[in-house]
């Protein structure tokens, strides 16, 4: 259960989770801002594959709010800094510019927090068959050839991802896989907020507890980058951020000298960023909360999944906004794969 409770499919939650228990993450980790987006970079060691449960690599995190404010400007940057990132990894791995490229959208597409894969996939600008068969129609000075292709889930094709993307590789050779994906966060305020790119390779359906066979180097046997959205979070993760939430907003009030407003919804009393303020006092939090307030983050989400889990009620939840998010992210996501791929796209 443990396991269940901290596993993520973020690297940033997970070294938020090691410090929050009182560990040294020990992470090469640098943090910095670019047009207005904070970039994480975390480097997993082999030694360090065990304690943090991901594998070795690089990971990179570009935490934005542009996304779900639809602000165009930030969008367009976004994919600049999406095809910069995806450019320094495939740098890392010696990947030419005139290496064939898979790229692969893992996920169901009749549902819509999990189609980020097939949909980004619909917007590759695939170049293999002209590469084939025109290749004098075709300026390959700043374009490669490029395969796209979206495999379905287990349900409904009886095989295993692994196994379709391996025999294509076996057979029609790609030097490199790029592989999107939806996650799932334990965080509301990274949901279609987050994106994760990585070398490090990626297991299909892992975010919400269906884990699949790897695509990794180790078991494709070339380079796998692989950029995940995290879409959806699930129940105890929300009840446990709104709990969280409640006594920031009781804490801001008293800071304020606003006792009487402490229950009054945000809607109501205005947006706050509450983030940042501290937790009330614990006598504040013990008069208002009993025991539950004195708990810890971790202590409470375990309490949360034992009382929802055994109800069938730790639902998998996403935004009311989703089908704009999911555009907005495959607009971005493959513009950024595909300025990575061909230098000379417009």
């Amino acid at each position: 259960m443990q396991e269940n409770l901290i596993r993520t499919d973020l690297i940033i939650e997970s070294i938020e989770a090691s410090k929050a228990s009182g560990k040294d993450p020990k992470l090469t980790v640098n943090e910095y801002t670019e047009d207005e987006m904070k970039i994480t970079e975390a480097i997993v060691r082999k030694d360090q594959e065990e304690a943090f449960g991901k594998k070795a690599g690089t990971y990179i995190t570009i935490d934005t709010t542009a996304i779900v404010e639809n602000d165009h400007e930030a969008l367009l940057k976004i994919q600049k800094q999406i095809a910069k990132q995806i450019s320094k990894l495939m740098e890392k791995h010696q990947i030419t510019d005139d290496m064939l490229a898979l790229v692969v959208g893992l996920g169901n597409v009749n549902v819509t927090p999990d189609a980020l894969g097939p949909c980004v996939v619909e917007e590759i600008f695939v170049t293999k068959h002209i590469f084939d068969l025109h290749p004098e129609e075709i300026d390959d000075n700043g374009f490669r050839p490029v395969c796209a292709l979206s495999p379905g889930v287990m349900g409904n094709t009886g095989l295993e991802t692994a196994e379709i993307i391996k025999a294509i590789i076996k057979d029609v050779k790609p030097q490199f896989v790029i592989v999107v994906d939806a996650l799932a966060s334990r965080a509301l305020n990274r949901v279609n907020k987050t994106i994760q790119i990585s070398d490090a390779g990626i297991s299909p359906g892992s975010g919400v507890g269906n884990k699949r066979k790897e695509l990794s180097k180790d078991t494709l046997g070339i380079p796998v980058i692989s950029i995940g959205v995290p879409t959806v979070v699930d129940a105890v993760t929300i009840t446990s951020d709104v709990l969280d939430l409640l006594m920031r907003h009781i804490a801001y009030n008293l800071q304020h000298n606003n006792p009487s407003n402490n229950l009054v919804p945000a809607h109501m009393s205005g947006k706050k960023d509450l983030e940042h303020v501290e937790l009330p006092e614990e006598s504040v939090r013990k008069s208002l909360f009993g025991e539950l307030g004195m708990l810890s983050n971790e202590e409470k989400q375990k309490l949360i999944y034992e009382v929802l889990t055994p109800q069938g009620l730790n639902y998998m939840v996403t935004t009311k906004e989703i089908d704009t998010n999911i555009a907005d992210l495959t607009h971005i996501i493959s513009r950024g794969i595909n300025l990575a791929l061909h230098k000379n796209i417009n």
